[in-house]
């Protein structure tokens, strides 16, 4: 047998090497690697970006209470002219919360009780979500929302905590959790993962914008309507490869291509088409990663059920989460060149405290400019130009061996910061970004840890189809993309507590990332 080393001789034998100092016993290869610095990677070695968008879900909402964050304990909350923070938002002279009375602040949505783990949607059109903002003054979330739904309306306050979310929290603990990425708009699904894909709304109308709003029951007749650029065309143009894996409904609910006359109708691309609506989730991903054949760019897009768009369960959506990584990690050689960017499309009309960047009035490419507004879905501008963005606050995390270690990073990113990474590291240009987004957001090259690559895979207790959250509740466990977006209440109001305070968030620090540099600090 050989010498076994206490941690005593492993220290010692690392400053002897460090020194030049030769130790017997020891092997001249074993000195080396103790007197090595950590492993630096660069952005060459990321060969494999997957980016995986969930469903209607702000920062504050999921993210709130966890430590090291912007998040309820912010100092830099806004304060209201009222002398409040926005934290306490008025119920518009109802009185029916408080402390202080006509007031609410955000209230835990506890996962445990029958109705917590699967809440009702709230509105997030363009106009209410505007509204929300407030030219942002960040004080209309629950006036907004009340007046559309007085039932379900408060539930733009509610937030959930580690205890409801413990996978994402573990993920969190485990890589990269950013706080200051934004939703692309200032609206709902479809226009935001238009940005998420292209990086524009069109908002002068030209290509067959703006597009402010999502289809559900008629999408199909808007199909191969849109014509201005993807960026799938510009990875294809530079020859990096790319697939969309779809679930057997995430193309026809969550996806955008289909939109697009180079996709979709009789003078489709084939190759576009091909790469866009064909591969599956999860079986082919699965497949192309246990096969080292995973594309350089995979966009998935899960099943309707599982996206966490409400009433959907929460957990579902960790699952489908914890399938990409762990399809992602089970191939070690593909898990070591790979990031996995994992966000939300919007807040959903959850409340968010951070007012987001917006551009002056009148910034090209950030305002409709169609003249009169439109009215008429999917265009219904509801008499808002604008600005397009930034919208609110969602949560992303970068997990990867470039992102090992529980870091929190805060800087300014959107939906296009998305593609800006893929620009950075494979050359294909983002189209259509205005310049003003350009300019405001990052490329997401500052979420990464060069500075100490970590291939090993954390131990994470897997999220279950079977949670009885989901089965000893009157969670939906089987949805039409109609019932998943129409908006309609389907599952029992949260109870508000009362009486209502600020939340409590988690203690301590979190560190940050080093970026593309080989030292951190």
């Amino acid at each position: 047998m050989g010498q076994l080393l206490t941690r005593r001789q492993l220290l010692g034998a690392g400053v002897a090497a460090g020194t030049g100092l030769a130790l017997p016993g020891f092997a001249p290869s074993l000195l080396r690697a103790l007197a090595a610095p950590p492993v630096c990677g660069s952005l060459s070695d990321i060969e494999h970006v997957v980016i995986l968008i969930q469903e209607n879900r702000s920062f504050d909402h999921y993210f709130g209470t966890h430590r090291g964050v912007r998040g309820f304990a912010d100092p830099a909350v806004r304060i209201q002219g009222n002398g409040l923070p926005v934290f306490d938002q008025s119920d518009g002279g109802r009185d029916l919360f408080g402390p202080p009375a006509g007031f609410l602040t955000p209230f835990h949505v506890d996962s445990s009780t029958s109705t917590g783990e699967c809440t009702n949607d709230i509105t997030h059109d363009w106009r209410p979500q505007h509204e929300s903002w407030n030219g942002g003054a960040m004080d209309s979330f629950l006036t907004t929302h009340m007046a559309a739904d007085a039932v379900n309306g408060p539930m733009t306050m509610g937030y959930y905590t580690r205890a409801d979310l413990a996978y994402y929290y573990a993920l969190a603990d485990a890589f990269t959790l950013c706080d200051g990425y934004h939703c692309s708009v200032i609206g709902p699904t479809d226009p935001n993962r238009l940005y998420s894909m292209t990086a524009t709304i069109d908002p002068s109308g030209a290509n067959g914008g703006p597009w402010l709003q999502t289809l559900v029951s008629n999408r199909a007749q808007y199909f191969g309507s849109l014509t201005w650029t993807t960026y799938p065309e510009q990875l294809q143009s530079k020859g990096v490869s790319w697939k969309v894996y779809s679930g057997p409904d995430g193309n026809y609910g969550d996806g955008v291509l289909p939109y697009f006359k180079n996709y979709y109708g009789p003078s489709a691309n084939p190759v576009l088409a091909a790469n866009a609506f064909a591969p599956t989730f999860p079986g082919q991903f699965e497949a192309d990663c246990a096969a080292g054949t995973l594309p350089q760019v995979s966009w998935v897009l899960a099943p309707l059920i599982q996206t966490e768009h409400p009433p959907a369960p929460t957990v579902w959506g960790e699952w489908v989460t914890a399938q990409v990584l762990n399809a992602l990690t089970a191939n070690s050689r593909v898990w070591a060149k790979s990031v996995l960017f994992v966000t939300w499309d919007e807040n959903g009309g959850f409340f968010d405290h951070v007012t987001p960047p917006t551009p002056p009035a009148g910034t090209t490419g950030e305002f409709i400019t169609v003249d009169p507004l439109p009215s008429a879905s999917p265009r219904n501008a509801g008499g808002i130009a604008g600005p397009i963005g930034l919208g609110f606050r969602v949560p992303l995390l970068a997990c990867s061996p470039f992102t090992r270690g529980g870091y929190v990073c805060s800087n300014v990113f959107d939906h296009t910061s998305l593609l800006l990474f893929l620009e950075r590291r494979f050359g294909a240009e983002v189209p259509n970004i205005s310049d003003w987004r350009r300019q405001t957001v990052g490329d997401l090259t500052a979420a990464l840890n060069m500075a100490s690559v970590d291939a090993t895979v954390p131990g994470l207790a897997q999220p279950s189809l079977a949670d009885p959250r989901v089965w000893t509740s009157d969670c939906p466990t089987s949805a039409s993309s109609d019932e998943i977006d129409s908006g309609a209440p389907t599952v029992a109001p949260y109870p508000v507590p009362q009486p209502n305070t600020t939340p409590a968030q988690e203690p301590g620090r979190s560190p940050r990332p080093s970026g593309l540099s080989c030292h951190r600090g």
